[in-house]
């Protein structure tokens, strides 16, 4: 099966919330105006996609995990992931396996000097970044592609290291999960990640557009090369002995 990557450009204008359960509009009205936009939009783009991969035409129960995960209540339905980077809302979703999704800006403000990351990069990461013509967009997107396995794996950005990427060989090591693909590109401004245990046979990529639904961008394999020069992708070692 497919793992579904979509994106949606917000604007100012309010979502059709016609597919949400009364209960998640009730609760958006107690955040603030900023967190209800995001939460409405994110929850508005997922029923969509829910609705139009698996004709479903109400958005199912959501529950939060103990790690802050968002996940469907019924195990029988696919699982995914939400992430936000200015005005883009994206979701990725998968009815095998798990999923993480992140989104992240790219600007003047150097990954490179955030204390958070630099102590979460390893010493093959650290030479890999410097080696690129751009350090401040390699250290954000190996940042991103950090964000995306935590968020599978159900960590959150205190956890322990976990994980080791080496960006040249395309290999990755997680001690949390150990089975897990990683693809990764950078699109304008934003860079983006999609993990997925135990492997990501195919990426389908959408753009969501409230007027015209949902358009595919394109179709990735781990097979396959892709012909952005930022696209990166990531598979599991065996797990050390």
């Amino acid at each position: 099966m497919a793992c579904h990557f979509a994106r949606w450009a917000m604007t100012d204008a309010e979502p059709d919330t016609h597919r949400l359960p009364k209960e998640i509009i009730l609760f958006a009205r107690h955040l603030s105006e900023k967190q209800r936009k995001r939460f409405l939009n994110g929850r508005v783009l997922l029923a969509e996609m829910i609705f139009y991969l698996y004709g479903i035409a109400e958005l199912p129960n959501v529950i939060t995990l103990p790690s802050g995960r968002p996940s469907f209540e019924s195990p029988d339905l696919p699982d995914f992931s939400l992430a936000y980077a200015g005005s883009t809302v994206g979701v990725l979703i998968s009815s095998e396996g798990k999923v993480g999704l992140d989104l992240e800006i790219i600007h003047a403000r150097s990954a490179l000097v955030n204390p958070q990351q630099q102590l979460q990069l390893s010493a093959v990461e650290k030479t890999w970044i410097a080696m690129q013509s751009d350090p401040v967009e390699s250290s954000l997107q190996l940042w991103c592609i950090r964000q995306s396995m935590l968020k599978m794996s159900g960590l959150n950005d205190q956890s322990p290291l976990t994980l080791s990427l080496n960006p040249a060989s395309g290999r990755l090591r997680s001690t949390i999960t150990p089975e897990a693909q990683v693809m990764s590109d950078i699109e304008g401004s934003i860079t983006w990640a999609c993990a997925q245990s135990p492997s990501i046979i195919r990426l389908q990529c959408w753009r969501y557009e409230p007027e015209n639904g949902f358009t595919r961008t394109q179709t990735l394999s781990v097979d396959q090369q892709s012909e952005s020069p930022h696209f990166m992708k990531f598979i599991s070692l065996p797990p050390a002995k």
